[in-house]
């Protein structure tokens, strides 16, 4: 089995992290359907899944291309009232036929897509991840920017920002084989925003597999978000390091909300490359420059 993903993680359009009650409210994208709240050991929550019908094609790395039709789920997380996440994801699976099916068959499977004829999934999810969607092609990103939209137009969030932040995007792909002796994954950090992640897993189940990749992408927003501000210089002063220490510092928490069929995966990337060192790498960097502040506040 082959599932594919794109998240696109910011910090929420308000100046101060959003209570349990508005973020119920800012999540409700679907009518009747109930938002999915926690509190520890991170405060969570959760947008019911949401569909979209699509008739696209999947891109090869070999160049292929393979038509396949169905639904893709998505769905929104907010972490701490804070930090939104968008999120789309699809299955996708050999059709049983060479031609299109009636839609109701493909609504019967939620987030499913079917090909049409045959299809090799390595080389399907070596070109997802390594190619740039075009008018034609699946575009999981532009799901996930469509919901993130829809929730930071909300009219409860007041749109001021304590800091500046940029989106990150992590695309990922996932072989379920249920042969497998256990998980591995290939993170790549392909520019400034862009991060890919190849999994190869045992039976788990696909929910499980989205909530492991949202834990990445939003701990590696956090990496990446931190360090920015450092190498842009903002934190020589007590006014420049609030924010960070007041909405950020405090989230660091990989694991969270993973299964634990999953956190050895986790534990594989604190070893390489790395996640939480480099966290406390940064957080020592800016106790000192905060230590260095103060200093200089009291011996003008």
């Amino acid at each position: 089995m082959l599932v594919l993903g794109e998240i696109r993680t910011c910090l929420l359009k308000n100046s101060h992290s959003v209570p349990r009650s508005s973020v119920d409210t800012l999540l409700r994208l679907t009518p009747g359907e109930r938002v999915r709240l926690s509190d520890r050991p991170i405060a969570q929550g959760v947008s019911p899944q949401k569909l979209l019908g699509v008739d696209t094609y999947l891109p090869g790395r070999s160049g292929s291309k393979c038509r396949s039709v169905g639904t893709v789920g998505s769905r929104a997380v907010v972490t701490s009232g804070r930090v939104l996440q968008g999120s789309a994801y699809v299955t996708v699976e050999r059709g049983p036929a060479n031609h299109r099916l009636p839609w109701s068959r493909y609504l019967a499977s939620p987030a499913v897509l079917l090909t049409i004829g045959k299809f090799n999934p390595t080389d399907l999810a070596d070109g997802f991840l390594t190619s740039q969607p075009v008018s034609s092609t699946l575009d999981l990103g532009a799901v996930s920017e469509r919901l993130i939209s829809s929730v930071q137009l909300h009219p409860e969030l007041d749109r001021n920002m304590p800091m500046r932040t940029k989106r990150t995007r992590v695309k990922w792909a996932a072989r379920i084989d249920v042969d497998a002796a256990g998980g591995t994954g290939e993170f790549v950090v392909a520019d400034d925003v862009m991060r890919t992640m190849k999994l190869t897993l045992p039976a788990v189940s696909r929910t499980d597999v989205i909530g492991f990749c949202e834990d990445l992408a939003f701990h590696d927003w956090m990496l990446s978000t931190v360090s920015r501000i450092i190498e842009r210089g903002e934190i020589g002063s007590i006014d420049a390091l609030r924010p960070v220490i007041d909405h950020l510092l405090h989230l660091w928490m990989p694991g969270a909300h993973v299964s634990p069929a999953l956190l050895p995966l986790w534990d594989s990337l604190e070893q390489r490359p790395g996640f939480t060192r480099q966290w406390k790498t940064m957080e020592a960097h800016i106790r000192d420059r905060l230590m260095s502040a103060v200093v200089a506040a009291l011996n003008p």
